[in-house]
């Protein structure tokens, strides 16, 4: 029976972070937001994935599935998806993705590989209408986030401008220069109906002791560290291209940059695409040639012609250096050979105590020294805040926040709490 009304639903994601799905259906098309795992610690009783992958996908026609981004609470649950229902990404951010399913398809209990589907991913073409899902346009956006190369869709449909902005922020590297304002000046204006993330909207108190407020904070404080310590540990997620690049800049002259091979393509990837557009992608010039990168372990293929070279510690120990490390043995065991390392934390300050705690972590810093060096990957409230009133629409529904319910009593939201509808997952919006 063909349908009578445009319908926003919000499957997964509207009262907490993560684990998103969202649907967005007319008379006869419908496209699929993103199509996350859970994160740990996600409230129990929510829909499981199971449920989740039978109600969206439950025979009616899909034209395509629209990840903002890689982050796996975002796409994590791709291969599950129908091998004959379009999956759509980032240019970058396919090549990313692509250089870490490598990496995750090598685990030996990785049942699945995921490479084949990744591979097959469409790419988003920022700025320029997809005009492949009937009835509805979507145009993407680049916007910035710690996942590089993310997006926000402009979704014109039964009349209706409608702005999802996925996870975003306006102090990254692609932030900057009030990159967001122009672009929602020049391209987006005003619009019907607002979807927006409110992740920090529950994490006041982090910003609030958080004196690093944006990327270039984080680097010229890493520099201040990388002075005063001449072995140094960075726990930062290996995606988090971003900070990444900070504190490759930030090292200053003379010392060396360590990594492993995976971390380096991740990085000679994003610096191949972004450092036309960005300074911060563009390499470390050191007496006219790049800095080098020294790779432990396996150099998977990695050498000369890339810049990278294996890692010496008897001779980096000497110059003094920074490395990127995973929770992994092999970092732990690389370790043992250092003097007094200092660890740098870079990673969501949860992830150190409370219900979020991570093991792995815990474990990895031990009694070393540590500091905290991080800054959200997501919109301060004030960020929220400057969209709505540049966008000025007529409805504003908040996810991926756990917050949604007292979204209209946050005193900066005060002036438009009347327009704020809240969704439970599952539920219908019609427009």
């Amino acid at each position: 029976m063909r349908r009578m009304e445009n319908e926003i639903t919000i499957q997964r994601g509207s009262h907490q972070i993560g684990g998103c799905v969202t649907e967005v259906e007319t008379q006869g098309h419908r496209i699929i937001i993103d199509f996350g795992g859970n994160l740990p610690g996600n409230r129990e009783g929510g829909i499981s994935d199971e449920e989740l992958l039978r109600t969206v996908f439950d025979g009616r026609v899909c034209d395509g599935v629209l990840f903002t981004h890689y982050h796996g609470d975002h796409m994590g649950l791709y291969k599950k998806i129908p091998r004959e229902i379009p999956l759509y990404i980032g240019p970058t951010a396919k090549k990313l993705l692509e250089i870490l399913t490598q990496e995750l398809d090598s685990y030996p209990k990785t049942a699945e590989k995921g490479l084949p589907r990744v591979r097959s991913m469409n790419c988003y073409v920022p700025g320029q209408g997809i005009n492949s899902f009937g009835d509805i346009l979507v145009t993407p956006f680049v916007v910035d986030h710690s996942a590089l190369d993310a997006y926000m869709f402009l979704i014109e449909a039964g009349k209706k401008r409608i702005l999802f902005t996925g996870d975003f922020r306006d102090h990254g590297v692609a932030g900057e220069y009030n990159t967001l304002e122009k672009m929602v000046r020049d391209y987006i204006g005003k619009i019907d109906i607002l979807i927006t993330e409110g992740t920090m909207l529950s994490r006041g108190d982090e910003k609030r002791h958080n004196p690093i407020r944006t990327e270039a904070d984080l680097g010229k404080q890493a520099r201040k560290l990388f002075e005063a310590n001449k072995e140094t540990v960075i726990l930062v997620s290996s995606t988090n291209l971003d900070s990444i690049m900070e504190f490759y800049h930030g090292l200053p002259w003379g010392m060396d940059f360590v990594c492993d091979a995976y971390q380096a393509k991740l990085m000679l990837a994003a610096m191949e695409d972004k450092g036309k557009y960005y300074k911060a992608y563009r390499p470390e010039m050191i007496h006219g040639k790049p800095r080098r990168l020294y790779i432990v372990g396996d150099m998977k293929g990695l050498g000369v012609g890339q810049n990278c070279y294996p890692a010496d510690f008897s001779i980096l120990k000497r110059k003094g250096f920074t490395m990127l490390a995973r929770e992994k043995t092999r970092f732990k065991k690389i370790m043992e050979c250092f003097s007094d390392p200092l660890i740098i934390y870079s990673k969501w300050e949860g992830f150190l105590g409370g219900e979020h705690a991570d093991p792995a972590i815990l474990d990895f810093i031990g009694n070393h020294r540590m500091t905290k060096l991080h800054t959200s990957g997501h919109a301060y409230v004030e960020t929220i805040e400057k969209l709505i009133r540049m966008t000025d629409p007529e409805v504003i529904i908040p996810m991926h926040t756990e917050r949604a319910d007292d979204f209209g009593s946050i005193p900066a939201f005060e002036s438009c709490r009347d327009r704020v509808r809240v969704l439970q997952d599952g539920e219908e919006y019609c427009f």
